[in-house]
């Protein structure tokens, strides 16, 4: 995904204390002891970038499969959500990371909004940390309820920026605020929101643009709150105004394709209507509970949804068009390099450049479906899965390798997540029996 590198058809990757340190033809390791991985046959890429996720979720994957939105906050959110311990944020976060680790994912913006204490996010950031996997904490807050309709967001993040984020980077993680927003929130409430986060200096990240909720942009303009530091998640439902007032303001847009068509959030993703804009974009999983876990998903339906999108008039007047717009290179551009740029990593990740950190994803080509004539970006975006991702490398770590997560606390993850997973469903049993 380096411009000036271009593609290399017979070239090696080295990397030296954690950094990429020369990509070329004919390289060799200055050390004996260096391990030579074998990519005969493979895809060598830059590790994909999730920008938005609720990696919490781990434990509870397909929890909510035909719920649109309108289930989902009453079963998850209000639900059993409201059943979780620290050690089961714990679980769930560590072995959400790995789900993502798993399938090439090297970098995660977690929208962490189930933390119900100080304990809880403690135990969130813990997961990460242990998945070692790189990327950004997201510090939300539990929903509102018929008690507390516009609760505060928790000042707790103020402790949790000052304890563990007070250098600005943690290991491989930075901090965040998952902010409720104008569509879930009253707009006074939103205003003191926005003005704590910028108060610590963090970015926000915010959800906007899904059925059933309007005017967010409009209403944040309204009250001078945009700006190049919010992330706006989904976007699928927002205006022509609204996209436009976000592309003047330099924010950031992260498409989820699963679950904005499979949970009613939209017709289509906002993809070609944001890349139109030039508004920087990149991919998102959301929630494991009614979508999958990787990024190619994500890749091959938001292609096959703009394609529908915009070849849609055309169709209507019994027209055939010759050509279509958007690349499968262009979705994997989305799910790295601006993935990285949405979250203002891109001088750190992004591309297989010399300088940058060691982060790389090993795709298997080998196989009957994969193993194919044409372009192998195409290929690999059209066909590629999880199963697929042979080796993950973080930061010259190697996370993944012979298509296995290695590691001790890999077995120990999921053990946790086992534990927690009959822990909650014997909550929920006992909710149902009152």
């Amino acid at each position: 995904m380096d411009e000036s590198l271009g593609d290399l058809p017979d070239a090696d990757v080295l990397i030296r204390d954690g950094m990429i340190f020369a990509v070329g033809p004919e390289l060799s390791a200055s050390s004996k002891d260096a391990e030579v991985i074998n990519c005969k046959g493979r895809l060598v890429i830059p590790g994909l970038v999730d920008t938005h996720r609720h990696v919490w979720q781990g434990a509870i994957g397909a929890f909510t499969p035909q719920m649109t939105g309108v289930g989902y906050d009453p079963a998850v959110l209000n639900g059993i959500s409201t059943r979780y311990d620290p050690e089961d944020i714990y679980a769930g976060a560590l072995w959400g990371a790995l789900q993502a680790l798993d399938a090439g994912i090297t970098t995660i913006a977690d929208w962490a909004h189930n933390l119900r204490s100080a304990e809880h996010a403690d135990a969130n950031l813990r997961g990460l940390q242990e998945s070692q996997i790189r990327g950004y904490f997201l510090y939300g807050g539990p929903g509102p309820t018929s008690d507390v309709p516009n609760p505060p967001h928790p000042l707790d993040a103020r402790r949790m920026r000052d304890e563990h984020f007070s250098k600005g980077v943690n290991g491989r993680l930075r901090m965040g605020m998952a902010l409720r927003g104008p569509c879930f929130t009253s707009a006074e409430r939103n205003t003191e929101d926005f003005k704590f986060a910028r108060e610590l200096g963090l970015p926000i990240s915010t959800h906007v643009g899904m059925a059933g909720t309007t005017d967010a942009i409009n209403v944040l303009d309204r009250f001078g709150l945009l700006g190049s530091d919010v992330n706006y998640a989904h976007g699928n439902m927002l205006t022509d105004h609204e996209l436009d007032l976000i592309a003047e303001s330099k924010g950031t847009l992260s498409l989820t394709p699963s679950t904005d068509m499979l949970m009613q959030f939209g017709t289509f993703p906002g993809t070609g209507r944001a890349l139109q804009r030039n508004i920087l974009c990149g991919f998102g999983v959301d929630t494991i509970c009614s979508c999958g876990t990787d990024l190619f998903s994500e890749m091959r339906l938001a292609l096959a949804a703009e394609r529908s999108r915009a070849n849609a008039p055309a169709l209507a007047r019994g027209e055939r068009v010759p050509t279509v717009a958007l690349h499968q290179r262009d979705m994997l551009r989305l799910a790295t390099i601006d993935g990285a740029r949405v979250w203002n990593m891109e001088k750190e990740i992004g591309t297989l450049t010399p300088g940058k950190q060691g982060d790389v994803t090993v795709i298997d080509m080998r196989s009957p479906h994969l193993d194919g004539y044409g372009d192998v970006i195409a290929t690999m975006v059209l066909g590629a899965g999880p199963a697929d991702v042979e080796t993950v490398i973080v930061g010259g770590d190697i996370l993944k390798k012979n298509g296995q997560l290695v590691g001790a606390h890999v077995k120990k993850a999921h053990e946790l997540m086992l534990a927690s997973r009959e822990r909650l469903r014997a909550r929920e049993a006992a909710a149902a029996r009152g």
